[in-house]
């Protein structure tokens, strides 16, 4: 049964579809509104009426939904590119994680609910709007108990050691590389994502030069699929570039 204060996925359509947490007030579509008192009870699957009879859906919440619906202050981490991120990583229940530039929490999400329950994100970001914004978003999803907040830049060295997988997502991936190689364990990896080559290239040559090998760089593209009777064809618009991955693992000097 939904109860109060839990996260349900209200789907009419594509261009319909609303990420909440129940706490009553209504949700106002232009299909009318839902009370959300009236959600307490039901059964995700359970079809929920707006006031003018547009009926409306109760799904349960998954991850994508999670990442996609972040209030946004900075551009996110795709999940086409956080699937890769998460498989060639080393991120698992009860992994160490440091993240470099959290922005609106979009990996950070997906990090933290692999994490957990023994696990801990640690997340480092400059910008104290974009911290504050992540936490809210981590909070209302859930997570936000599987990570550490901290309103610092780091240039030299990371406070936590022996960390299983680290993620650098700033405009000078490159500098932070000494700094990731000291909290690394022997045998993890770092990622990285780049938008420009100039930015690839350095970092690249950078991780070459200080002691990390097994050195991967992709881009990820992903086109969807419009299905229709005797019209089947791809979508007209996807998402083109958004960053090339770079990652790496390190070896013991």
């Amino acid at each position: 049964m939904i109860k109060q204060g839990d996260l349900v996925f209200i789907y009419k359509d594509d261009r319909r579809n609303f990420l909440i947490k129940v706490q009553g007030g209504r949700l106002h579509t232009d299909k009318g509104f839902i009370d959300l008192t009236a959600v307490i009870g039901k059964q995700f699957g359970e079809k929920v009426d707006t006031n003018l009879g547009e009926p409306f859906y109760l799904l349960k919440p998954y991850l994508h939904e999670m990442i996609m619906k972040v209030k946004r202050q900075t551009q996110i981490i795709y999940p086409k590119d956080i699937g890769i991120i998460l498989t060639r990583g080393h991120i698992f229940p009860g992994a160490r994680v440091i993240e470099s530039g959290i922005g609106s929490g979009a990996l950070t999400t997906a990090m933290a609910n692999f994490v957990r329950p023994t696990g801990k994100v640690y997340s480092y970001e400059r910008n104290e709007d974009f911290l504050k914004n992540a936490k809210k978003n981590l909070e209302k999803n859930g997570l936000a108990e599987w990570v550490e907040f901290n309103h610092q830049e780091i240039t030299d060295e990371y406070p936590q050691k022996e960390v299983d997988f680290i993620m650098i997502d700033i405009g000078s991936p490159w500098t932070l590389i000494d700094a990731a190689y000291k909290s690394l364990k022997g045998g993890c990896r770092l990622a990285t994502i780049c938008p420009t080559f100039e930015q690839l290239t350095e970092t690249v040559f950078t991780l070459e030069e200080k002691g990390f090998i097994n050195i991967e760089t992709m881009e990820v593209l992903l086109r969807r699929i419009l299905v229709r009777r005797g019209k089947t064809r791809p979508e007209q618009k996807m998402p083109s570039h958004t960053g090339w991955l770079v990652f790496a693992t390190k070896i013991l000097r």
